[in-house]
């Protein structure tokens, strides 16, 4: 692959000499180059990462018009909740995905720091709601029970499936809960059936305000070109922030990278925006757990950029069964594959696996701000750095200590959740 970076600095500071700088700088930048080496080496970061690209790629190919949203951490956690009771051909292939070594359980340890440090925060909310649901009659081994929940903090409960009905409204019931209420109907009666014995959900909710809010007075309506080319008018939020941003250019596909931080830094947005002359789908088609690492490691703190973005909320349900029979984790899915570390019965295998997931994006970083008062005009200042996403742009929301990706996605359609009229009318 060849890639050329451009940091978004004055020209006239790139072809400073090395000797005009001074120590401290020297040295600053010799810890940095050092730090950015430590990340990418990180190998627990190279397999989720590597993880969240191959995701990607499958659903990628299925929604190439359509905006996409996933959870890579919520899917890996899934997967290895599985992976604790799987032996053989089963076993192997979520080994394989995942990139697992011989201990698992440490590829795990990010999901530890994530439980401890969202237990501890205030300044956001995150809700992993991981879930087996298994036919009444099966006995769960204790191992097996205590394991999950030391690793994965996970649910294992026993449903009759036969009263198809019953069982769907207690597991939406129990992911609405532990969502805080913003992750409804994760499961309906369709998704069951009689033959149903064991059933895997995973449902992800984050909740977060922005490091710097952009002003609700600021927001002002403005033309969004879709995928397909049509113009659709938005709600767009602005803002002025020293913040990191990257101009790349691979195989002669032009983007920024730019890089929003959540309250209390440990998260971030971080948005990847094709030139204006550039289709969304020829950098999708470059992605990899490379480049996405290149995207973290070379962003550079900048003066200032000029902000502009869509107000926009997405809400998707993944069959994560087809997605993961696309990746070759095929076994868990059969008849006689290897469950013996849960249970001793022979007959189970899981039937479905679903992921539901939300984001929402607005001023102050979480929940829709009030919109009243708002004026029409907003006046782009002649700023060096700007970064208007008026066109498609792909997202990655992270964690910043452990390099875990937690959503993934794409805004092809920013118009795809209606838009309340009383926003309209303030705009």
């Amino acid at each position: 692959m060849t890639m050329m970076f451009f940091p978004a600095k004055r020209a006239t500071e790139c072809t400073a000499t090395v000797g005009k700088m001074s120590f401290l700088k020297l040295l600053l930048t010799t810890i940095r180059i050092c730090l950015i080496s430590c990340h990418i080496t990180n190998p627990t970061a190279d397999g989720t990462t590597r993880f969240a690209a191959d995701l990607y790629r499958v659903l990628h190919l299925s929604q190439k018009s359509e905006n996409i949203l996933y959870s890579p951490l919520g899917a890996a956690s899934a997967l290895g909740m599985v992976h604790l009771g799987t032996k053989g051909k089963a076993r192997n292939e979520i080994s394989q995905l995942l990139n697992l070594q011989s201990d698992a359980r440490e590829a795990f340890a990010p999901l530890q720091t994530l439980f401890s440090v969202t237990s501890k925060r205030k300044e956001f909310t995150f809700n992993l709601a991981n879930a087996l649901y298994l036919q009444e009659g099966f006995v769960v081994k204790e191992q097996y029970l205590h394991s999950n929940k030391e690793f994965f903090q996970t649910a294992v409960k026993l449903v009759n499936f036969q009263d198809t009905k019953a069982s769907a409204e207690a597991i939406s019931t129990w992911v609405e809960n532990k969502t805080d209420g913003q992750i409804k109907n994760l499961v309906s009666s369709e998704d069951l059936g009689p033959l149903t014995r064991l059933l895997l959900v995973n449902a992800i909710y984050f909740k977060g305000n922005w490091e710097q809010v952009f002003k609700a007075e600021s927001t002002s309506l403005m033309d969004f070109t879709k995928s397909d080319g049509s113009v659709t008018s938005v709600p767009m939020m602005h803002l002025q922030l020293r913040t990191k941003l990257g101009h790349f250019s691979d195989h002669k596909v032009n983007y920024q990278v730019l890089e929003l931080p959540y309250k209390g830094s440990e998260f971030s947005l971080v948005l990847i925006l094709p030139a204006e002359d550039v289709p969304i789908g020829e950098v999708e088609n470059l992605i990899t757990a490379e480049l996405i690492k290149d995207w973290f490691a070379k962003m550079e703190e900048d003066d200032e950029v000029e902000i502009s973005l869509p107000r926009f909320k997405i809400e998707q349900k993944l069959d994560l069964k087809e997605t993961l029979q696309a990746l070759n984790v095929i076994e868990i899915f059969n008849n006689g594959c290897d469950l013996s570390g849960l249970t001793d019965s022979a007959d189970v295998h899981i039937s479905q696996a679903i992921q539901k997931v939300c984001i929402e994006v607005n001023e102050d970083g979480s929940e829709a701000a009030a919109s009243t008062g708002m004026h029409v005009a907003a006046i782009m200042s002649m700023a060096r750095n700007q970064f208007v996403a008026n066109r498609p742009f792909l997202f990655i929301l992270k964690h910043n200590s452990t390099g875990s990706i937690i959503f993934m996605g794409k805004l092809a359609s920013p118009d795809i959740q209606p838009i309340r009229r009383r926003d309209i009318d303030s705009l």
